[in-house]
């Protein structure tokens, strides 16, 4: 007898396909149940290796035991005449064909039933976002955002080595093709909170988020990473990485390989290549950068430090880390704030301010030239030109950062440019933006302040509700909303928004919106100087009163004092950037003479930009207005 007939009369073949037929609905069915009762990842990994282990002794056992009314006994001892084998066989089939019914049950309910549920939080939070979601055709499972890994080392220093290599996977991803990953701005919010990760998904618009902790002895590391599903808490992949501190690089590319390996993302040589150049092999330098990091955060948000030297001390661990990591995008464009707010800042003398204007040049072209994303890149030497004294050729370079592929958003770009008509353009930018850092309040801000500038007052609150909706602060009192609703004829409204906001927090933005109300409100000048008075100047972390002084100015239809100012501020350095800015929060059109700003006019003259603003809000009539 052939081997093939041997085979099929010991019933090993069916044994086979039913063994299969089992072991793969088993699977199916432990993937789905377990994580309902929170069983680890290493449960559904544990039956898989065990069906796998079976096979063979499945098999064998098929080849060397028949089942006989009698029970089971050795093949070789049931003679040919007493053996059921066909009949075993026959059952076997019947058998296969139920486990194939089932597999097709289940397949069936996985696709048309399960599979529906899952898409749904994807879904909804989809449509709580801006409609723009970038990267949306790459399928289901290539939505992630990468979570802080917890610092689990006894020393507290250790967490900037912790969110350093959390941003750094990041960054990796986010070169992938096909993957969708959240802003660290929005990730960073989960930060020390123990979150559902079903409300995390939904609040990123994520299928998948990656979470790990790092424990740090000396110069070894031991880093544990797992990729989960939010829909129902499946562990995708996990694993544990005991390496030394400068094999860091080679373990976020491989945790970025292993993760879209995970969700079906092919990577090739080329994608491969871009990770590796956007990764910081040096850990010190994001170290450094970390800690500048926060120092950054604290000097925009904390009251008790103060602007400029708050900005100094992160440009120090900036410094530290761009001598370590020269080509590090990311300190050196934060590094040209502190240099961009002390331009804007009265208090400061114009020896102060050449050298301001000269290192925000030099080091906005340095972070051009390091940055390893094309659209960053043009968008970082689109705002180094605004501040330069050259605006030759600034529109098409910030038409070309537009088209662009990707979601970065620049710093001041936005307000500078919103005063030469380009909302829609900053709008659609500011969308993608925001669907890539869904949490990130600057974006929501700079977007409202555009929308504001360029006369699109719905536009406005629509996004100031949305921002309330991510952030859950709703009917938040703000000067936005109140310029917004003046913007609509709803004066009363605004008044009465205005007289709610805190003149502490930025008493000079405060005043600007304060003296626009107050004019739509049909308030004298000097009712509106009088006001102003109660507001201490000295609060605040910005002190941009000269820009103050001048919208006061402008609507009061003082124009000679209006010049007056716009003249000071147009022969400062970085003066033309300073005006576009004036323009666009005094609402009033062109709020002073380009005769009296030669610097300002000349730029114009050679960019072609569109002069000028519009007055978005419809002001009461008068006296002398018409004479201007």
């Amino acid at each position: 007898m052939s081997l093939l007939a041997e085979l099929r009369r010991r019933n090993v073949i069916r044994m086979a396909g039913l063994y299969l037929v089992g072991a793969w609905l088993v699977t199916q069915v432990a993937g789905t149940v377990l994580p309902m009762f929170g069983a680890p990842g290493w449960v559904p990994r544990t039956i898989v290796l065990v069906l796998a282990i079976g096979f063979l002794p499945a098999l064998a056992v098929a080849w060397v035991f028949e089942l006989t009314p009698e029970g089971i006994k050795r093949d070789g001892d049931v003679p040919p005449e007493q053996s059921i084998a066909p009949q075993t066989g026959r059952r076997m089939n019947r058998m296969i064909f139920a486990m194939l019914a089932l597999a097709l049950a289940y397949f069936a309910i996985d696709k048309f039933v399960l599979g529906p549920r899952v898409a749904e939080p994807a879904q909804v939070a989809a449509h709580s976002m801006p409609p723009v979601k970038p990267a949306a055709k790459a399928g289901p499972l290539k939505s992630i955002a990468v979570l802080p890994f917890v610092n689990m080392s006894t020393d507290p220093e250790n967490e900037f080595f912790s969110d350093g290599l959390s941003e750094e996977i990041l960054n990796s991803l986010a070169r992938i093709d096909g993957m969708q990953v959240v802003g660290r701005t929005s990730s960073f919010q989960f930060k020390g909170k123990n979150e559902d990760l079903r409300t995390v998904g939904e609040k990123l618009g994520v299928d998948t988020v990656l979470e790990g902790s790092v424990r740090r002895e000396g110069e070894r590391a031991r880093i544990t990473a797992q990729l989960i599903r939010t829909s129902d808490g499946l562990h995708l992949w996990s694993e544990t990485y005991d390496r030394t501190l400068q094999d860091t690089l080679a373990v976020q590319l491989d945790i970025a390989e292993k993760v879209a390996g995970a969700l079906d993302v092919l990577l090739d040589d080329r994608q491969r290549q871009r990770m590796r150049k956007a990764g910081i092999s040096n850990v010190d330098a994001f170290i450094a950068y970390q800690k500048g990091l926060k120092l950054y955060d604290d000097a925009h948000g904390k009251a008790s430090v103060g602007l400029l030297e708050g900005l100094r001390q992160a440009n120090a661990e900036f410094d530290k880390a761009t001598a370590l990591e020269p080509d590090f995008y990311e300190p050196l464009y934060a590094k040209a704030d502190l240099y961009e707010h002390t331009l804007q800042t009265d208090t400061l003398g114009q020896a102060e301010r050449v050298a301001a204007q000269r290192e925000a040049l030099k080091t906005l072209q340095l972070a051009a030239a390091a940055s390893k994303d094309t659209q960053q890149r043009l968008l970082t030497l689109a705002e180094r030109q605004m501040l330069s004294d050259d605006w030759h050729g600034l529109p098409a370079l910030i038409d070309q950062a537009f088209k662009a592929p990707g979601c970065n958003y620049s710093n001041w770009l936005p307000v500078f440019a919103s005063a030469f008509g380009y909302g829609d353009a900053f709008e659609d930018q500011g969308a993608r933006a925001s669907a890539c850092d869904p949490l990130n309040r600057i974006n929501y801000s700079t977007r409202i302040t555009v929308a504001l500038a360029t006369g699109h007052p719905q536009r406005a609150l629509d996004i100031l509700a949305t921002l309330e909706k991510v952030t859950q602060v709703p009917g938040t009192v703000s000067s936005s909303r109140a310029l917004a609703l003046a913007m609509l004829g709803r004066i009363d409204a605004a008044g009465k928004e205005m007289d709610g906001v805190d003149p502490t927090a930025r008493p000079d933005s405060y005043s600007m919106a304060r003296i626009v109300i107050g004019r739509a409100q049909g308030l004298s000048p000097a009712d509106i100087h009088a006001r102003l008075q109660a507001i201490d100047r000295s609060q605040g972390k910005f002190n941009q009163w000269l820009m103050t002084d001048g919208i006061e100015a402008a609507n009061a239809g003082n124009r000679a004092e209006a010049n007056r100012l716009a003249a000071a501020m147009d022969a400062r350095p970085a003066g033309p950037f300073l005006l576009a800015v004036l323009s666009q929060a005094c609402h009033c059109g062109a709020p002073f003479d380009l005769d009296a700003t030669p610097n300002f006019k000349a730029r114009l003259a050679e960019s072609g930009l569109r002069w000028p603003p519009p007055a978005t809000i419809a002001f009461p009539t008068r006296a002398g207005d018409a004479k201007r």
